[in-house]
């Protein structure tokens, strides 16, 4: 079973409550293990253009950006000029694995030999430092999700969880993936297969997939 390029919704039965309400794409999926990112899970104080305007190519250190209350001081110093709308994205948290390391899902129409994954016909990530560059110069994809993180999983250990009913699976919407409306994200997955949001308990028992 390859569940590349699908969308995992989390179901009241996860035991994790940092997944509670989560809806990941997976962009791996192999014999290995799982690597999927958290699509509706935003940053509460960095924006892609605050976070590329800080980052010191090709290693950057996302911890560094964020002072001890939180708050991004050292933005305002900045002297890069980038596309405005950057900063109107706010970086995801993609999941609780390797923080200091960042992944973009983008669109089709951009591609680095050798080091860009093609997941589906229309969705790609990248993870290199050259993608940010042309992101932060206006030579990127047209559509992004930039993530900090991932989430992952070791051989078999997602089918067992959705065995024990704690994902629905459902194939992947590109308008959701790249929707930044990221706190209706949920909604409108649960509604892309006919469930309102409110019925989501009475759906616990049954099948994890749709």
């Amino acid at each position: 079973m390859d569940l590349s390029n699908k969308l995992l919704v989390a179901l009241p039965n996860i035991l994790d409550p940092r997944f509670a309400k989560a809806v990941i794409y997976i962009c791996s999926h192999n014999e290995n293990g799982c690597l999927g990112l958290t699509i509706n899970a935003p940053s509460q104080n960095l924006t892609v253009g605050d976070t590329l305007s800080q980052l010191n190519l090709p290693e950057f250190d996302i911890d560094a950006l964020i002072d001890g209350d939180g708050n991004n001081s050292k933005l305002a110093n900045s002297t890069i000029e980038m596309p405005p709308h950057l900063f109107q994205i706010p970086v995801l948290n993609g999941g609780p694995v390797e923080h200091n390391r960042g992944f973009v899902l983008h669109s089709k129409d951009y591609e680095l030999a050798g080091q860009t994954l093609k997941i589906s016909n229309s969705i790609s990530m990248t993870s290199t430092a050259d993608i940010l560059s042309d992101i932060s110069r206006g030579r990127g994809p047209k559509k992004i999700c930039f993530a900090i993180g991932y989430v992952g999983w070791r051989a078999d250990q997602l089918e067992k969880e959705i065995s024990e009913n704690a994902w629905l699976v459902i194939d992947a919407d590109d308008d959701i993936v790249f929707n930044h409306e990221f706190d209706k994200k949920y909604e409108m997955t649960m509604q892309l297969i006919g469930i309102p949001p409110e019925m989501v308990s009475s759906i616990s028992s049954a099948s994890g997939r749709a």
